[in-house]
């Protein structure tokens, strides 16, 4: 999964082709029996799920960076 500058965009998390989502939304819904409608919901809940994983990604490299810039100043004050 991508981090804060190696991420896919949104707009390419189901390849930029609204026809081919409807189509796995419709495939999904008959395969196991499923209203379009939960399905729909099923998959946002999917969407929101990685959202959050790709979100607390993010922070964790932001707290390395913010980490690393600490060690850095804490070694620069020690060499006044």
């Amino acid at each position: 999964m991508g981090t804060l500058f190696n991420q896919t965009t949104r707009k390419d998390y189901f390849d930029n082709d609204a026809v081919k989502f409807l189509n796995t939304v419709k495939t999904l819904a008959r395969d196991h029996g499923l209203k379009v409608e939960e399905t729909c919901r099923v998959l946002e809940l999917s969407m929101k799920i990685d959202d959050y994983d790709r979100k607390d990604e993010q922070l964790a490299g932001l707290g390395r960076l913010i980490k690393d810039l600490i060690d850095e100043i804490s070694m620069l004050r020690e060499k006044l």
